[in-house]
């Protein structure tokens, strides 16, 4: 693995956490009106599905740009399914686990309502079911930080270590 893979990688999860930020700064602006039974309407369901939906693709992303670097083989039929599950496997010598179990778990809820969602064409969404998603979203974004911050302190030390190695070499 060549150190500008690695930087590259680092900078890639870095630009996906700033753009998870700015997701989270949108569904925390219109978090009140989201839980508000009397106030929240169809716009406000379609506005959380978004949110939802598009949290999950940029984490996909981030999980991609990593599985590229470090395996680079998912299966084709279920590869979104496939790349989740991959992510929360430690791979003895190559790399720890991107994801702790729990994040996995909430994940998972993501990624099967995204799924859902893509091909869903009706507005009647279900208030419970989202109402349960935005815990899951509220329980999973800390999370996600701390195995991000775990994982990127992981690729850190890939490269002081492979700089140590070059600098020694001359």
């Amino acid at each position: 693995m060549q150190q500008d893979e690695l930087r590259l990688l680092l900078g890639e999860v870095g630009e996906g956490r700033r753009a998870l930020e700015k997701i989270d700064l949108l569904y925390r602006h219109y978090g009140s009106r989201f839980r508000d039974e009397g106030a929240r309407g169809l716009p406000d369901a379609v506005m959380l599905a978004e949110i939802l939906g598009n949290t999950y693709t940029c984490i996909e992303t981030v999980l991609f740009r990593i599985s590229r670097v470090f395996e680079n083989h998912l299966d084709s039929e279920r590869w979104h399914k496939h790349l989740l599950q991959k992510m929360h496997i430690e791979v003895p010598g190559l790399r720890p686990a991107v994801l702790s179990p729990e994040t996995f778990k909430l994940l998972d809820e993501l990624r099967r309502f995204r799924h859902f969602k893509r091909y869903y064409y009706e507005f009647d969404y279900d208030w419970l079911r989202l109402e349960f998603l935005m815990t899951v979203y509220e329980r999973m974004r800390p999370r996600l930080e701390a195995d991000l911050d775990r994982f990127s302190g992981f690729l850190e030390s890939l490269l002081v270590e492979a700089d140590g190695l070059s600098g020694a070499d001359s």
